[in-house]
Formats: structure tokens, C-alpha cells, sequence
């Protein structure tokens, strides 16, 4: 069974393109879930309203014949929480799925980003784990 999920407002878009030129501030981060999967993520805050070129990580260390996957939740000026599309990894035991070119824009600026690593539970909720959150520099008037 699949969590639910958010789908994007136009207003705020999840790109695979660069957005804005000048100063940037590149973060990073890892989770290890109870369950012993791995997933890492870095992207470079750009502005206000924007991060661009990230990359994402999705490890298979369980070996445990279940695929898992990531969700990038971003949370707007508005207060809007905005999930991306899910990220897999259903190569297996011992695999690394990467993504690159991770981005989103929203007009009214970006507060932060999520990243919870997920794998799916047969006939109930899928067991997912959020231990990351990257809060946009940019945006120090923000309350969080």
C-alpha cells in the first residue's frame, strides 16, 4: 500500500533545472534509518525563493528484497507543505540509486527542505523515517 501523498501547486515547481545567478550556500545531509537503509542529499540554496543542483542518494543496505524510496517535502513562505515525486531505488541488495539536478522555485519563498526515506509495508502504511530538514539561509524572517 502506498502513503499518501502531496501534489505540487503550480505555484512552486520541483525542476531539473538551474535557477538564478550570484552568492549560493551548499548543504548536505544523511539519514540511517532504524531499518539500516541510507539515503543523502545536497543541494545549493540560491536565494529567497530557490535551491538548485542537488543530488540524492537512495541506498539498498538491507538486503532485506524490499525496494525503498525518498520524498522531498518543501514548505513555502506561505506555509504550504509540497511533497516532490518519489524517488526509488529497486535495483536491490547492495545498490545506490542516484538523482541529480534536484531543484524548486516558489515565488513566495522556500523555508525548508525534508528528506524521509521510505519503504513500502505490505497492507498497511509504508514505514518511513524523516531525519533530515535543510532551512534556507536566505530567509532568516522566516519563523520555522
Amino acid at each position: 500500500m502506498r502513503r499518501a501523498g502531496f501534489t505540487v501547486a503550480a505555484t512552486t515547481a520541483f525542476t531539473l533545472a538551474a535557477a538564478g545567478q550570484g552568492w549560493a550556500s551548499t548543504t548536505s545531509g544523511d539519514i540511517t534509518t532504524s531499518w539500516g537503509d541510507r539515503s543523502r542529499i545536497q543541494l545549493t540554496w540560491i536565494d529567497r525563493n530557490s535551491f538548485r543542483d542537488g543530488t540524492l542518494a537512495v541506498a539498498d543496505q538491507t538486503c532485506d528484497e524490499r525496494s525503498l524510496y525518498v520524498t522531498l517535502t518543501v514548505r513555502t513562505g506561505s506555509g504550504a507543505t509540497l511533497a516532490s515525486d518519489d524517488r526509488h531505488n529497486t535495483r536491490g541488495c547492495g545498490t545506490t540509486t542516484d538523482f541529480r539536478g534536484i531543484g524548486a522555485t516558489d515565488a513566495g519563498g522556500i523555508k525548508s527542505v525534508t528528506m524521509t526515506l521510505c519503504r513500502p509495508a505490505a497492507g498497511t502504511t509504508d514505514h518511513c523515517e524523516t531525519r533530515y530538514t535543510s532551512f534556507n539561509p536566505y530567509n532568516p524572517s522566516f519563523s520555522f
